[in-house]
């Protein structure tokens, strides 16, 4: 049993937030509190649900393994009128059908009574491929809850009965709402998803942050504040730089405003986004938050944009790690993926980063790509001794040694990307260049290696891209069948979605974003 009073009174919230309102939002990551508060666009929905007059929201994890009851005032998941999931990995879907059996809510929606919650899903799942989770939720918000949140708190208020909710939601911008929309069907006007607008990051008031700082996160004790939105590059691969639309910023001013709140209870600051270096003011804002006594890290930074200013302003509030995102070992597969980055523009950025002082590096790396040979997964291993030999040679007067890790994942290729029809690489073909790799990081002290399992990629290629017809596979996974038999079993509907190229309509196609 999980003791949420503990938890409690290891918080502290930024902001005041009511425990009662005349509604009540649950509002739930299907996952641990530990991973849960670490996603900010939980934070932001927290605090906009509590801005909105008459109503409190109350945070449920899938921590436990009884009744999923909140953090707030431990009231059981089933007893919220509306329970709003943020969905953010495809694999938490088998996490959500799980909390919902462990509060005896129906996992069916067409199987809820009246009296069960109605099941809300957003995050950016929901605007990749709502159809995989159609046969349960009965709401997917497309977009910024920023922009969906008026509409469907005003319709759970003013509506007598889930039907008429439903019905309001159906013919409001944003919303996807299975009972209504059949897109497998035809003939439907494509659904809107709502994205904010460059026009109002520019506004006061839309600028997300942590609305409580605790111990118990990825990044303990740490006050996020998102930088931008979008990213500058469209890298094939990436969902991302595709669904989140073109790279826009939130104003300097805004986000040195925003530490004041910080100020009472954290000295720590985190500055996350898709392209952080890529603010146009990121070293003032860095400058300034060193200034004011924070100690301040950053998610991962592209790699044109690290420069000397960001790397002594990181450096002078403590940070020694930073993040950088290659995909790939060779110039030309780079230059397919559509990140036209060369090596040497690499290795200038890796030199500079351990002349600054800076002492661990993490590289991220995709394998499985299209096109790809065992020369390009070799050239990995290379690029990350050339790093090495750098690491070395800047370190070597400081008596310290550092430490580079790559983090290689597989392609999975995901909907609305430039690789969506792309088939994922044969298992066989995958383990050869995962062996290469492994053996090659043995023989590179002071480099260490992650790597991706390639059953799950699998399933995660799956179930990115099913339909409606995917829920019995779902259930399946809920109900406890291991991956390797859920691939075995189910093979002959698994493996032509994920191995084989896709051809004509694409299913997901039914929203389109302003």
């Amino acid at each position: 049993m999980v003791d949420w009073r503990s938890i409690r009174g290891d918080e502290r919230p930024v902001g005041r937030y009511g425990p009662h309102g005349r509604y009540t939002l649950g509002l739930a990551y299907a996952n641990s509190y530990h991973i849960g508060m670490s996603s900010l666009g939980f934070h932001r929905v927290y605090e906009l649900v509590h801005l909105s007059p008459e109503w409190s929201c109350e945070r449920l994890f899938a921590d436990g393994s009884g009744v999923p009851v909140s953090v707030e005032t431990e009231t059981p998941l089933s007893a919220f009128g509306v329970v709003a999931f943020s969905v953010s990995f495809e694999e938490d879907y088998v996490n959500l059908l799980q909390m919902l059996d462990r509060a005896k809510v129906p996992r069916r929606r067409h199987q809820r009574r009246a009296s069960d919650p109605l099941i809300i899903m957003g995050g950016s799942c929901a605007a990749i491929n709502p159809l995989t989770m159609s046969e349960f939720v009965d709401v997917f918000a497309l977009g910024a809850a920023e922009n969906l949140l008026p509409d469907l708190l005003a319709a759970v208020s003013e509506e007598t009965d889930k039907g008429a909710v439903l019905e309001r939601l159906a013919v409001a911008p944003g919303f996807f709402v299975p009972e209504h929309h059949r897109p497998e069907q035809g003939g439907m006007d494509k659904l809107l998803k709502r994205e904010l607008s460059a026009d109002q990051l520019a506004e006061p008031g839309n600028l997300p942050t942590t609305a409580i700082v605790t111990p118990h996160t990825e990044f303990a004790d740490k006050f996020l504040v998102e930088m931008s939105r979008g990213c500058p590059e469209k890298c094939r691969y990436c969902w991302a730089t595709f669904g989140m639309g073109r790279f826009r910023w939130h104003p300097a001013e805004f986000i040195l405003d925003s530490l004041e709140k910080a100020r009472p209870v954290t000295d720590q600051l985190g500055f996350v986004a898709t392209a952080v270096g890529d603010h146009p003011e990121i070293e003032r804002i860095l400058l300034e938050a060193n200034r004011l006594g924070f100690r301040t890290a950053v998610s991962s930074i592209r790699i044109p944009a690290v420069t000397e200013g960001i790397l002594e302003a990181l450096h002078a509030s403590g940070d020694r790690s930073i993040t950088l995102a290659p995909e790939t070992g060779s110039d030309e597969l780079r230059i397919k993926l559509n990140k036209p980055i060369p090596n040497r523009l690499l290795l200038d950025k890796v030199r500079m980063i351990f002349r600054q002082g800076l002492t661990q590096l993490k590289l991220y790396f995709i394998i499985g790509l299209p096109g790809e040979t065992m020369e390009d997964v070799q050239a990995i291993l290379d690029l990350a001794a050339e790093c090495r030999a750098l690491m070395l040679e800047e370190l070597a007067p400081t008596g310290v040694i550092g430490n580079i890790h790559l983090g290689v994942n597989l392609l999975i290729p995901k909907p609305y990307t430039g690789y969506q029809r792309e088939r994922m690489e044969d298992p066989a073909e995958l383990r050869r260049k995962i062996m290469l790799v492994r053996k090659g990081v043995t023989r590179l002290p002071n480099v260490s290696l992650g790597t991706m399992s390639i059953r799950q990629a699998i399933w995660q290629s799956y179930i990115s891209k099913a339909g409606r017809d995917g829920a019995d596979i779902l259930e399946a996974a809920a109900d406890g069948m291991d991956l390797s038999s859920l691939l075995r079993t189910y093979s002959d509907r698994i493996e032509p979605l994920v191995f084989e190229r896709a051809a004509g309509h694409l299913p997901w196609h039914f929203m389109r974003s302003a």
